[in-house]
């Protein structure tokens, strides 16, 4: 571990390999742990050579004094060697000055700190000097030999501790964020990779600079008060709880800040610790430019937890939580799921914690909060708002209809704004610019490729005379108009073309509402619990705008329960199942296979409605609708409104107006569609 953590670091001290000596604190250290291990050092091992060696070089020792070392001393020369030896390092001892260390002052502001005891300092500065000493690290692993739990080995023999006094300094350093964890059985150690990066970058000196390095940044956020006024009350309460509990020095207080993405949740936590006038800062979710564990997370946690418990003025930002508090967390064992308890519930500085979605969230994390606030998606007004205040607060000019445009097409982060706008202005870019930068953020955040909105559906004429059901829709229309109750829900299921989107959004237009159109690419993700968020923020949605919610390809995350394979498949039912029964206003769900729907989805439609081919009288009418041909008197069976605007289409294209073409061309749709059902029915 301690190797792989030097590979890591070559870039901030490339002086760490190959040094041939060392400075006289750091000498004075490895002479001290060597007189007091000495006697129970193994040196009868062919490596032991290399290291004695290396030894005399680091610690510039006088050859000529130094006792001759060779394999397989007796028990008599190898009493003699160690006397020897012990000897000269106490002379090198007491010879050794260094009133001035960069090294020792670190460990010591460092061990102040965190508030570390004489004996714990000791402790740090062996695993600091195992990492950035060549020699103290083969000393350890001659000494150890084989066994793993180093801590016990030094406590033991270096400091005279007795095993329960080892137990028990192990877990202070622990808890505090200092020592980390770094295998399975956990019978490896290491120190906070933090600490390590103060230690071994040789650039860090100064205290301003190792706070830097363990605390952060002081978070600001780039929104406003009034770009939360959609959470007032919310944004109250947890200004409230933060305020009190930093005035009363309350412990175990946990906000947790849950949503989808670009709700502006981070950007939350930040104005509210700005508004309290209180320190924030974030724990690092990347340590030297890769994503950090849940153990270097939940150790950073530790660690600024224990540096800020001596301050009266400060919060901490947990942002993208997921990974530390869902159900899977066994990383180490059911001791870490404790540790993390401990963590929340005697926290004394308030956490903000935020994530994009609780579904696979761990009950008894849920239930150590103090307090929740859901993010649901903004609506185009808000985000509009949004983004004009960054705008303006940043000085960047853009055409107000522009602005509009790029609100509608993308859905991205407040603070992603911020950013876009500033690179703008550093290339001394325009509007064309701006939008680049605001689709290259959009792509990161969506992890799609093509992230811009589709254009909202145009009303094209609709003729209830072509569509073909099995209930009387324009009666339906009529009385639905006429109740004035909007709390009715609709499955539109037949083949494909019939005229279900189409009959949606005239109902839509009718009733004087806004349509909100999901298709299954749009919800369905390959994220535990992702699917389930995206559901619920579009019901969330359609009820902030009072729009008719449509779900095209309901049949995706709809299916029978009966059949389904994995946990996901059945939750995603669930939750439709869920938001179905308690939502207030339209909904309506389009399909083309209505046997692989869940029962139970089935019996919450207020109406079911059969979409079926067209009639002859209604193929006669599409051609005079279409193509302008009247008394066309043919006869296709299996035709829908959608071949016939296929065709028109083709027909344009080749400026076809002859019936007999375009009745040929109407067969050819036909003859398609039937060759792939009979594809589809042997297995292709």
């Amino acid at each position: 571990m301690v190797n792989k953590l030097i590979e890591n670091y070559d870039k901030l001290n490339d002086k760490l390999k190959g040094r041939s000596k060392c400075s006289a604190f750091e000498c004075a250290v490895l002479c001290r742990y060597l007189i007091k291990l000495i006697d129970n050092l193994d040196i009868d091992k062919s490596e032991f050579s290399f290291f004695y060696r290396d030894l005399i070089s680091m610690l510039d020792l006088p050859r000529r004094k130094c006792p001759k070392y060779h394999e397989h001393l007796g028990y008599n020369e190898e009493l003699s060697f160690k006397s020897t030896l012990k000897q000269i390092l106490v002379t090198k001892l007491k010879s050794l000055k260094y009133k001035k260390s960069s090294l020792k002052n670190k460990i010591e502001f460092v061990s102040n700190l965190y508030n570390l005891d004489s004996i714990e300092q000791e402790i740090v500065s062996f695993y600091i000097f195992k990492v950035i000493n060549r020699c103290v690290n083969e000393l350890h692993t001659y000494f150890a030999g084989f066994l793993y739990e180093e801590f016990e080995i030094f406590g033991i023999q270096m400091l005279d501790l007795k095993s329960w006094e080892v137990a028990r300094l192990k877990k202070q350093l622990f808890n505090k964020g200092i020592l980390i964890k770094t295998s399975f059985n956990n019978d490896k150690i290491a120190l906070n990779n933090k600490i390590l990066e103060v230690f071994l970058n040789s650039e860090i000196k100064t205290q301003t600079q190792i706070k830097n390095i363990l605390l952060g940044k002081n978070q600001k956020s780039e929104l406003c008060w009034r770009d939360f006024e959609h959470l007032a009350k919310e944004r109250d309460v947890a200004l409230n709880i933060l305020t009190s509990a930093i005035k009363n020095h309350a412990k175990g207080i946990n906000i947790l800040l849950y949503g989808s993405v670009g709700t502006g949740k981070t950007q939350f936590a930040k104005l509210i610790a700005n508004k309290a006038k209180c320190d924030m800062y974030s724990v690092s979710a990347k340590f030297m430019d890769k994503e950090a564990s849940r153990k270097d997370r939940l150790s950073d946690l530790s660690s600024k937890q224990t540096i800020l418990s001596k301050t009266n003025n400060s919060c901490i930002l947990f942002d993208e939580a997921e990974d530390v508090m869902n159900r899977g967390f066994t990383e180490f064992g059911s001791a870490s799921k404790a540790y993390l308890n401990t963590l929340i519930e005697e926290t004394p500085i308030p956490i903000f914690w935020t994530t994009n979605n609780i579904y696979d969230v761990d009950p008894a994390f849920l239930r150590r909060m103090t307090y929740t606030v859901e993010f649901e998606k903004l609506t185009d007004d808000i985000r509009l708002n949004i983004w004009k205040r960054v705008i303006r607060k940043n000085k960047f000019k853009i055409d107000s209809k522009k602005l509009v445009e790029l609100n509608k097409n993308y859905e991205i982060p407040p603070s992603l704004i911020t950013n876009a706008v500033k690179t703008t202005k550093l290339i001394n870019g325009n509007q064309d610019d701006f939008e680049v930068f605001v689709e290259n953020v959009a792509k990161v955040v969506t992890k799609k490729k093509n992230v811009k909105k589709k254009k909202e559906f145009e009303m094209k004429e609709y003729n209830d005379n072509l569509v073909n059901t099995d209930l009387n829709i324009k009666d339906l229309t009529t009385k639905i108009k006429s109740c004035g109750k909007v709390n009715f829900s609709l499955c539109l299921y037949g083949e494909p073309g019939t005229g279900k989107s189409l009959y949606a959004r005239y109902l839509a237009k009718e009733l004087g509402v806004e349509v909100i159109m999901k298709r299954a690419s749009d919800l369905m993700s390959k994220y535990v619990g992702e699917t389930e968020q995206n559901i619920a923020d579009a019901f969330a949605q359609a009820k902030s705008k009072k729009a008719m919610l449509i779900f095209d390809e309901a049949d995706s995350f709809l299916q029978n329960r009966n059949n389904a394979v994995r946990n996901w498949e059945v939750s995603q039912v669930n939750e439709m199942l869920t938001w179905m029964e308690s939502h207030e206003y339209p909904f309506v769900c389009t399909t083309n296979l209505l046997d692989t729907l869940d029962e139970a989805s089935l019996r919450r439609f207020t109406f079911k409605i059969k979409f079926d081919f067209m009639t002859k009288e209604q193929v006669n009418t599409a051609f005079e609708h279409f193509f302008g041909i009247k008394n066309a008197d043919v006869c296709i069976k299996g035709l829908t409104a959608g071949d016939f605007a296929t065709v028109k289409k083709k027909a344009t294209f080749l400026c076809i107006t002859d019936l007999g073409e375009l009745y040929k061309m109407l067969e050819d749709e036909v003859k398609v569609k039937k060759s792939k059902e009979l594809q589809n029915s042997v297995g292709f």
